[in-house]
């Protein structure tokens, strides 16, 4: 899937999470826009975050891995 990313990830706070992908969302812009000379924004909305409880984890991480291994290996 190229227009998008699954992360499954578990903050220490509660705002880490939000603010690692801020970051991570303003320096790749920043990088992608020096590479090609353009200016803006590159995305086409704002992240997105969901709290799953335990049960539900082992189902997203299974969905994720293949989607993994296909874009890696």
């Amino acid at each position: 899937m190229p227009n998008h990313v699954h992360l499954l990830m578990t903050s220490q706070n509660e705002d880490s999470l939000a603010r690692t992908m801020q970051s991570l969302g303003r320096r790749y812009a920043q990088y992608f826009n020096q590479q090609h000379r353009r200016s803006g924004t590159i995305w086409e909305g704002r992240y997105r975050s969901s709290l799953i409880d335990s049960d539900y984890f082992l189902r997203c991480q299974r969905y994720i891995e293949p989607l993994f291994t296909r874009v890696c290996c």
